[in-house]
């Protein structure tokens, strides 16, 4: 999933009517003793469409991680580490060419087949012959069965930073996908997978999940039914109140008047940095490739404004570097620690004068071949956070003679307009990943640069960059931490004295829990995964550690 999918997922909205009607009277208070479903929040949509195909569109929530498993559990709260899951074991030869993974034996698909070393070979060569599978760039060469507990994957370089990425990839039955013509467009309505949840009903209003009592871990999960309701923008402040939800994801305003001042006992919030939210500018286009047209805008973003007004106070301005904090503050050089973005208008009008985009007579700006500085920016007019982050932003570069003009379309229509490149200025997310390597690949790196009109899954501002690059491969190359702590870095640097693209707020994990039914979420005093339901590993994790409250 790309880290805008896994963003709007984030976000949380209100019950639609069938959703509503489904889980009225599943209050704690209404229903105690019940064998009451875990009530889920992940994403805000009208409607359900029927697709649970983990590398096919964009599917629904649970079905990654859930369904189809991962080899391993691995979270952002502890980078470099992860546990066993459907591999015991990993080993690298010494190059980080090459990864040898011990399978457990007694894993089965809810038909009934096992799950083997077949089936995570299929998957890892999908991901090289399908590439749109291959959303995390995996340099996968080759992958064979040793026997059926031992896999053999073979990349084309070294590959020790992607540990994780390769040990997320969700597992699927080589006798189910291997009768797709194209894994990466079916639409699978009735998955076939071998995780600890299966599928137990499906409408456009609510899907729900049973525990798999066949599951070679089934007594680890204690929570039986999860319910996934539809949801809107609308109404979720009514769903939030009415406590309506156990377990969401979603940026609420007014987070303490709308949803914990309604039971304090047992709701609450926690929002880690995992990220940051980008200023994206295409720069494809040759404007756009003027480091000093990009200098001018940066210095008339109020950071602190966006953070405070639309943003709630939750979290202040991200760093120049881009890296969240406190997620990744040991990564920050020593000479960016004190660092902050620089908000200076009066500056910003002499880098444009000087770069030539004078003021027109309406006092907007042009660019040296006379284009007006007059630009949409589209952005999915479902993010409330985003509509009022593109407000501010159109104001405050009004007082530098650029128009900037939000414009609300469809979130499907948003992500084609993204990965197409088909867009002047926009407003995307890149995800903080297990350690900040995979932030400023999944911002910086050539890897997913596409030729023609194909879409991007990543570098949605398009910059290609052979110092970058090389920072990057230097990074992935070896398993020496100083190395790469001198790779990360040199990738501050560009961050900061190219300005590739322009951070604009830090992206939280958004996770909002109510443990009237049930308790056992992370929190800031026990960390041990992220909390919103939207990450494959760190909900099978979160889960796993959910126990039902007694009162």
């Amino acid at each position: 999933m790309t880290p805008e999918v896994t963003r709007r997922a984030l976000m949380l909205g209100s019950v639609g009517a069938a959703g509503t009607a489904a889980l009225a009277g599943c209050s704690g208070k209404d229903a105690a003793g019940a064998d009451l479903p875990l009530r889920i929040h992940a994403n805000d949509s009208t409607t359900f469409q029927p697709n649970f195909n983990p590398y096919g569109g964009v599917p629904l929530q649970g079905a990654s991680g859930l369904i189809y498993e991962n080899l391993r559990l691995a979270t952002a709260m502890t980078p470099g580490e992860s546990e066993p899951w459907l591999a015991t074991e990993l080993v690298w030869n010494e190059g980080g060419t090459e990864l040898v993974l011990t399978l457990r034996d007694d894993v089965h698909f809810v038909d009934g087949e096992p799950l083997d070393a077949d089936d995570v070979v299929y998957t890892f060569l999908m991901h090289r012959d399908f590439p749109a599978t291959n959303t995390v760039a995996l340099g996968v060469v080759d992958a064979t069965a040793v026997d059926p507990t031992t896999v053999r994957i073979e990349f084309e370089s070294t590959s020790f930073a992607q540990e994780s990425d390769i040990c997320t990839r969700p597992i699927v039955p080589e006798h189910v996908f291997s009768a797709f013509e194209d894994p990466s467009t079916e639409q699978i309505a009735e998955p076939m997978g071998s995780g600890p949840y299966r599928l137990e009903r499906f409408s456009d209003q609510l899907y729900t999940f049973v525990k798999n009592d066949e599951h070679w871990a089934a007594d680890e999960f204690e929570p039986r039914e999860l319910a996934w309701p539809s949801f809107t923008t609308q109404t979720m402040n009514t769903a939030l109140q009415a406590g309506e939800i156990d377990w969401s994801g979603g940026f609420i305003a007014n987070i303490d008047k709308i949803f914990v001042e309604h039971d304090p006992e047992n709701r609450g919030y926690w929002y880690p940095g995992n990220g940051t939210v980008n200023l994206t500018l295409n720069l494809e286009k040759e404007l756009f490739q003027d480091l000093e047209l990009r200098r001018g805008i940066s210095l008339a973003v109020d950071r602190q404004e966006i953070a405070e007004i639309a943003y709630m106070k939750y979290f202040g301005p991200p760093h120049p570097t881009g890296l969240p904090r406190p997620t990744y503050e040991e990564f920050i050089a020593e000479e960016y620690r004190d660092l902050e973005f620089e908000v200076d208008v009066e500056k910003a009008e002499t880098v444009l004068d000087d770069a030539g985009y004078p003021r027109g007579e309406d006092g907007t700006r042009v660019a040296p071949d006379g284009t007006p500085l007059v630009f949409d920016l589209p952005i999915p007019s479902s993010y409330n956070d985003w509509v009022t982050t593109s407000q501010i932003l159109g104001s405050q570069l009004r007082k530098i003679g650029i128009t900037l003009t939000p414009r609300g379309i469809s979130f499907e229509q948003w992500l084609e307009a993204r990965d197409t490149g088909n867009f002047d200025i926009t407003i995307s997310t890149a995800g903080a990943g297990q350690n900040p390597w995979y932030l400023y690949r999944s911002m910086l790196s050539s890897e997913y640069r596409t030729e023609g009109d194909e879409p991007v899954v990543a570098n949605f501002q398009r910059w290609y960059d052979d110092e970058t690059d090389e920072l990057l491969r230097t990074f992935s190359d070896t398993d020496d931490e100083e190395e790469q702590r001198t790779a990360v870095e040199g990738l501050q640097r560009i961050m900061i004295e190219q300005m590739p693209t322009l951070p604009i707020v830090t992206a939280p994990n958004w996770f909002n829990y109510n443990t009237e039914v049930w308790t056992g979420f992370p929190n800031e005093d026990d960390p041990y995964a992220l909390g919103a339901p939207v990450q494959n590993a760190d909900r099978v994790m979160v889960l796993r550690n959910l126990t039902r409250t007694t009162n």
